[in-house]
């Protein structure tokens, strides 16, 4: 029995009639007539009406803007939202907010200009106080800016349409455009903003993060409120007021993680809580004359410690399942969140001790610390073989793990590798200018090691009166500066003694 194939005449199009269908003995009613304006008003008169949540959109839709701000806001769409998502990919910025920008114009311009940024970022082109700016380019970010900014004025005069993800979202946004220019200041007076607004939502109505895309939302401002604390500014304590936010571990119980994304917010919950532990407790023992450390102080690290041992064993329990059913779609995701766990245990073990010496207990966390770092930096080559194209990450997951680690960890192998990882980390991390960070790193090793630098570098073993216990990047920069200034704090007659403070301008 003979197949029959049956082959398709594609119609020429011609009017009033094709020569194809001619041929064939088709009918054919050639091309309509109708106009894109037409066209337009009945595709708007038959869509139905958006809400803000996404959905799936089976409809036409012709993009808003001019030729350049389509072209930025697809770049956005299919590269920058993944690379702001980093390595815990989400509805927030994969779907919602690029189907937002395409209806919301005060959200659409806000994205075209964090897209042309980020294509410059990417190039290699970003503006910085060294270099000359590039015109058009530039011209083109501060006119979207600017509209963004006029847009979002004219919603908030309207309450109704003004709801408080909309807020958060422009939010995020402004964020974006300052962390990719290097401005510190501005992009930490934007989270701060954020943060407030979120707080009196907390607070006056006891909300809690109900669809994905909120809870994105609500854990990135939750991020961020770390990064600040980082950056010198005081954390805010939303342990108080978003308790379902904020869940508090049953040590005594079995805990279990769903997905990744479950351990994520739980791991930024404890290290918010840890966080502001340690800074209490650095106001008492950082003081001169010191101050003690109360035994309410000493249950509440127990309690801490407890609960982060609680995390683990669930995280350890969660690995066992296969990645894909755990959400995990990047090999660095769980790495980025060991190192973050290891630097919270250690750091939390050792907060009530003046004495940086303590840190020397630590070294097998050290090593989980730089072990994890460098698996992620060796997955980030391999992400990006072009070494010279450096990643933006709008979350710091890595970056201030290392430098932390640099700065604690006195095993003089094994700070060097955890340098040499920070060294070759092809990111940058929300307000971690990573080339800054290295200087300091560099920096604070060498004064350490002043008076054994004549040994081998295996046994050059800091002593007490050299260790350096804190350095402060100037902060509320409005750009990165080179030379940067930079604050050393030593002890070198003790830990009951004053603070020997030194300033120095480092190039990088």
């Amino acid at each position: 029995m003979s197949s029959v194939r049956l082959r398709h005449v594609k119609c020429g199009e011609e009017k009033p009639g094709c020569s194809q269908c001619a041929r064939s003995g088709r009918k054919c009613d050639g091309y309509t007539d109708a106009s894109q304006n037409q066209l337009h008003h009945a595709l708007v008169k038959a869509a139905p009406r958006q809400g803000w949540s996404p959905r799936p959109d089976r409809n036409i839709v012709l993009v808003p803007g001019t030729r350049e701000e389509r072209h930025y806001v697809q770049f956005f769409c299919t590269q920058t939202a993944h690379a702001l998502s980093g390595f815990f990919p989400s509805d927030f910025w994969n779907q919602f907010l690029p189907q937002l920008s395409h209806r919301n114009p005060a959200v659409r311009h806000a994205v075209a200009a964090v897209g042309a940024l980020h294509q410059c970022q990417l190039q290699g082109r970003l503006i910085s106080p060294s270099t000359p700016r590039s015109t058009e380019n530039h011209e083109f970010i501060l006119q979207q800016y600017n509209k963004a900014i006029r847009q979002f004025l004219q919603q908030m005069g309207n309450p109704a349409d003004m709801k408080i993800d909309m807020m958060l979202i422009q939010c995020v946004l402004f964020i974006c455009l300052e962390m990719l220019n290097g401005n510190t200041k501005q992009a930490m007076d934007h989270v701060q903003g954020g943060l407030q607004i979120l707080s009196r939502q907390l607070q006056d109505q006891q909300i809690a993060a109900q669809r994905s895309f909120d809870r994105d939302l609500f854990q990135f401002f939750y991020r961020q409120n770390i990064q600040l604390s980082y950056f010198g500014r005081r954390l805010m304590p939303f342990m108080d007021t978003a308790s379902k936010d904020f869940p508090v571990l049953p040590p005594n119980e079995n805990v279990f993680f769903d997905n990744i994304d479950q351990a994520r917010d739980c791991l930024t919950s404890l290290t918010t809580r840890g966080l502001s532990f340690i800074r209490a407790v650095q106001e008492r023992t950082w003081r001169v004359p010191r101050g003690q450390v109360s035994e309410q102080q000493l249950d509440q690290q127990s309690a801490l410690l407890a609960e982060l041992k609680a995390w683990f064993s669930a995280f350890e329990a969660m690995q066992k399942k296969s990645a894909r059913t755990i959400g995990i779609l990047d090999p660095r995701a769980p790495l980025s969140l060991l190192c973050q766990y290891y630097a919270a245990v250690t750091w939390l073990r050792s907060c009530t001790f003046l004495d940086e010496r303590n840190f020397d207990r630590f070294y097998p966390n050290f090593e989980k610390i730089v072990s994890a770092g460098e698996r992620v930096v060796q997955a980030s080559a391999q992400d990006e073989p072009n070494l010279s194209t450096e990643h933006f990450f709008l979350d710091a997951d890595v970056l201030p793990v290392l430098y932390w680690a640099i700065m604690h960890c006195r095993h003089p192998i094994l700070r060097r590798r955890a340098l040499t990882a920070l060294e070759n980390y092809p990111a940058r991390e929300g307000l971690w200018e990573r080339r800054t960070h290295v200087a300091v790193a560099r920096r604070y090793i060498e004064l350490e090691e002043t008076a054994v630098a004549h040994l081998p570098v295996e046994q050059r073993l800091v002593a007490e009166r050299n260790l350096i216990y804190d350095a402060a990047i100037l902060p509320e920069m409005e750009a990165p500066l080179n030379p940067c200034p930079v604050l050393f704090r030593l002890k070198p007659d003790g830990p009951d003694a004053p603070w020997d403070e030194r300033w120095e301008n480092l190039s990088w």
